[in-house]
């Protein structure tokens, strides 16, 4: 740096070892002050030569660029009086500009058409429509607030968030409607097309073997979507009743050509559970939309709609003794009842609430003086018909959930489709008691409530499984005596054994198909 013509008179340059960093500092130093750090302090005419020097070159850059020195009033004012002026603030509007409605003149504001003439008007009487439609809609969230309307959603909110909304004052059920596909609704003798034929034994004779079939022999195919259950008339089996996802009941020939003979629509959402009549002149279905219907076999009329109170129901049971008694299992988030109603009034005349949780099945058993009921607490409770206090209350900590309860041709035990994938069997006199060693395993239900169906004679115990899969029992020694896949996209959600060709059973699943086996 002092080399040359620019070294200072006195200086000198020392050869020394330094390490990087601080060569570095005393480096930029000496660029910025003309010295650099030594052992010994510098003699008082370098430091003076070096401030002299620094004053010198200040000056040179001040001149040369038309700077100033710090502390030079005379270069500040100067400066100051060459600067341009700053520039003026754009003034503010007295007030806001109206710039008109923002569904005529905003961003989505339809383009005008200049061509649009008197034609393009929208008429008085749809203008009309429109302000009554909303002046309805405004009355009806003023009328109040109703306890059973503003509270029920919050209270389902645990588990019914996936289901559709309960009802409320201005739900109505959907308008019904039927279609007959047979020949003739009655033959030349004037018997409806519903009666079973001529010739056919009303049962299976005592002793009658029953066997376990092997293969498919025919498809039922018609239902747009999932085939939920599938039960065959009582007594001759000539005939079966279908419902489906679709919202629809079918019913099918099964003696004959096998197909469907009509087909009952009331329900705008899936059907999950049905019910015949002790004689099979009517059935009841019920549905996600929370109405419950109940109709003529033969003429497709609905002979009664009902509510749960705007609960989802899950099962509905005619009563053995008398079909004009109808109860169905219901419940919602806080509490399960089972309703019961006098269809020749329409009126509700029991409510049998014990329940913590929805109730998903009702079985009578004990010569029909009583019925099981089952629910989503993992209990059980003995009731006794037209008395709303339960006589028996079965709950352990290795219970689960039973949503599917078939009693045996016998009457003596009844088995439940337990969810954790296991058949309970418990006996069904007048002490209730769970048979052990009666534990049918080997498939698959979690999740699903998939249907039980007895041999006639009472040997032989089917079920369905998540997996498409049907399953054969021993009754007697609980071995799984064959197992068929049954349904390939879906569960096998329902079987069916027909009263009285021995070893006929229905089979039906999501896949929309109803199978009949041999």
């Amino acid at each position: 740096r002092f080399a040359g013509s620019r070294r200072p008179h006195g200086s000198h340059c020392v050869r020394r070892a330094i390490a990087r960093r601080p060569f570095a500092g005393q480096h930029s130093s000496c660029f910025a002050w003309l010295w650099a750090k030594t052992k010994t302090r510098p003699a008082a005419h370098v430091v003076a030569a070096a401030d002299e020097e620094r004053a010198q070159l200040a000056r040179r850059r001040a001149a040369a660029g038309g700077g100033r020195l710090v502390g030079d009033a005379a270069a500040i004012a100067k400066a100051r009086a060459a600067a341009p002026a700053p520039r003026r603030k754009r003034p503010r509007d007295a007030g806001p500009e109206d710039l008109g409605d923002e569904l005529d003149h905003g961003i989505w504001a339809p383009e005008p058409d200049a061509d649009a003439g008197e034609e393009d008007a929208i008429p008085q009487e749809r203008l009309e429509e429109i302000a009554a439609a909303l002046e309805t809609e405004k009355s009806k969230n003023k009328r109040g607030f109703d306890e059973n309307e503003d509270l029920d959603r919050r209270d389902e909110r645990k588990i019914t968030h996936l289901l559709p909304p309960r009802h409320d004052r201005d739900t109505k059920e959907s308008a019904a409607s039927t279609a007959f596909h047979g020949d003739q609704e009655k033959d030349y003798q004037g018997r409806p097309w519903n009666a079973a034929p001529r010739g056919l034994r009303s049962r299976v004779d005592d002793g009658h073997d029953c066997f376990i079939p092997k293969r498919c022999v025919h498809k039922f195919t018609g239902h747009g979507k999932g085939v939920q259950r599938v039960v065959p008339f009582p007594d001759y089996g000539h005939l079966m009743l279908s419902i489906s996802l679709d919202g629809s009941a079918k019913v099918w020939d099964v003696l004959n050509d096998k197909r469907c003979l009509r087909t009952y629509s009331g329900h705008t959402e899936a059907v999950k559970d049905c019910a015949l009549a002790p004689k099979a002149d009517k059935f009841a279905t019920i549905g996600f939309d929370r109405f419950l219907r109940v109709w003529d076999t033969e003429t497709g009329a609905v002979l009664q709609t009902l509510v749960a109170n705007r609960q989802m129901m899950n099962c509905v049971r005619f009563y053995p003794r008398d079909d004009n008694v109808l109860l169905a299992a219901a419940g919602d988030a806080t509490s399960g009842k089972i309703f019961q109603w006098d269809l020749r009034s329409g009126e509700e005349t029991l409510v049998y609430n014990h329940h913590l949780q929805p109730c998903n099945s009702v079985t009578f058993v004990d010569d029909d003086r009583g019925f099981i009921s089952t629910g989503d607490d993992k209990k059980i409770f003995v009731w006794e018909y037209n008395t709303p206090v339960p006589t028996k209350y079965i709950s352990e900590p290795h219970m689960h959930s039973v949503p599917i309860v078939e009693v045996s041709p016998t009457k003596q035990f009844w088995c439940g489709q337990s969810l954790n994938n296991t058949i309970v069997t418990y006996s069904a006199g007048e002490r209730v008691k769970q048979l052990r060693k009666k534990t049918f395993k080997g498939h698959l239900n979690s999740g699903y409530a998939c249907g039980m169906s007895f041999s006639p004679n009472g040997k032989f115990l089917a079920s369905g499984d998540g997996e498409g899969k049907l399953f054969f029992w021993d009754f007697k020694t609980t071995r799984v005596y064959r197992k068929l896949q049954a349904h390939d996209s879906g569960p096998c959600i329902d079987c069916a054994w027909h009263p009285m060709e021995p070893s006929w059973v229905f089979t039906c699943g999501w896949d929309g198909l109803i199978k009949l086996w041999d």
